[in-house]
């Protein structure tokens, strides 16, 4: 009989490989190799669980799982479990049992708790199964004790297991059986496809009321993996993929390229708006995916000072490097100045930002504003009451100079400081 056990489950074992094995594109897992039982250690559930000889063992390619990974945290799988085995909490010898179950496991390795490369791959499991014995109807009726004619008494009728205890619920152990199974399993990873997988589970029969017939069972084997996953589904397989979570193009390692400009996104500044390197014309150019304006020339404007009065003290001249909000040292000194009046005269001002024409409108605004502040921090650093003080910016409007020349654009990065009234 065990000579049988092996060579079912070794053809079940290279026809599952064939089979699953030519489907590249599923996550299939395939174990297989040895078992053992342990009806025993059922009764006070786990007492005596580490002594070998609770265990019945049977030889190599007695077990098989087949699974299949439904998402990163779960799968289900088919187990098979058979071989001539020992009860020995009922003292039954060289009985063939078959376990056939269909489980549901959680992966710990998935992405969450552990990385899903990870070589370390624990799970849970639960499943539910057929189990065949054969205790041709054994009785758990309430056990005769009689006289031995030596004054002892001893059992006449009924079951007593190796424990000494009668075991009397009034259940039928008959040979078919459904069962529920729960426990934990690991694989070690030892290459990218193959390693070693051990698995222990507890083994309960609802229907007999009690854990007469329930078992522990642990298993041991080689575990194969087949199968590429393709988490984001664009057809590159994870394993090359430099963005798996994210359908992208082949020709840049399945990372995207969402505006379609031939620069993926990990390198494109713009990535929603297409420009592809090289391209130009007269108000652009394209660098990075993205569009940098050619700076345009301006028609000399009259110079128009915003609408409130000047303070009485040249403020309208506090300038700045080219696109920067940083100070020069010349402006430190007149943001200094600036402060002494302010703080000498009282009132409410506005403090006013103004940029070249070089860039575009809204960079300049932006750049205006911070350049504005700049001066309002070194107002307040030197004693004004950030209150009195409001930040406008006007980008390039309003030019005091040309903007033609290089001296004329330093002359429009200007701050000036205006009374509020």
């Amino acid at each position: 009989m065990k000579q049988f056990s092996i060579l079912f489950t070794t053809i079940l074992l290279f026809i599952s490989a064939d089979l699953f094995s030519q489907n590249m594109l599923k996550k299939w897992y395939i174990s297989g190799g040895v078992h053992a039982v342990n009806h025993v250690s059922a009764r006070g559930f786990g007492e005596g669980l580490t002594d070998t000889d609770n265990w019945s063992f049977v030889p190599p390619l007695s077990q098989i799982s087949v699974a299949r990974t439904l998402n990163r945290s779960f799968a289900v799988d088919l187990q098979a479990s058979i071989g001539e085995i020992d009860n020995k909490r009922l003292m039954i010898d060289n009985e063939f049992m078959v376990l056939i179950g269909m489980g549901l496991r959680y992966r710990f390795a998935n992405g969450y708790i552990l990385k899903e490369t990870s070589w370390f791959d624990p799970y849970l499991r639960f499943g539910a199964n057929y189990y065949r014995m054969p205790y041709r109807g054994l009785e758990f009726n309430p056990v005769v004790y009689g006289d031995d004619g030596l004054g002892n008494q001893i059992p006449l009728s009924g079951v007593i297991d190796v424990h000494g205890d009668a075991l009397e619920n009034g259940s039928i152990a008959n040979d078919d059986h459904f069962a529920i199974s729960g426990g934990l399993g690991m694989n070690f990873w030892i290459w990218p496809k193959i390693g070693l997988n051990i698995e222990a589970q507890y083994v309960a029969i609802p229907g007999m009321k009690s854990d007469y017939i329930d078992f522990f069972q642990a298993k041991a084997g080689l575990a194969f993996r087949f199968g590429k996953n393709d988490r984001d589904k664009d057809g590159i397989p994870d394993e090359e993929d430099e963005c798996p979570d994210t359908p992208g193009l082949k020709e840049f390692n399945g990372c995207p390229d969402t505006d379609g400009d031939g620069i993926e996104d990990r390198l494109d500044e713009c990535p929603l708006e297409p420009c592809p390197n090289g391209e130009e014309t007269d108000e652009y150019y394209c660098q990075n995916g993205c569009k940098i304006m050619k700076e345009k020339p301006v028609e000399p404007v009259t110079p128009i000072e915003p609408t409130p009065v000047v303070v009485d003290m040249k403020f309208d001249d506090v300038l700045f490097e080219f696109d920067s909000s940083k100070l020069t040292s010349e402006g430190e000194q007149k943001v200094k100045l600036a402060a002494d009046k302010i703080k000498k005269d009282g009132g409410n001002y506005f403090v006013d930002g103004f940029a070249d024409s070089v860039g575009t409108d809204a960079y300049n605004m932006g750049l205006s504003k911070r350049r504005a502040q700049s001066v309002k921090d070194g107002l307040v650093k030197e004693g004004v009451d950030a209150k009195t003080l409001e930040v406008r910016a006007f980008g390039e409007q309003y030019p005091k100079c040309t903007n033609d020349t290089e001296e004329g654009r330093a002359c429009n990065r200007r701050v000036i400081v205006l009374e509020r009234y």
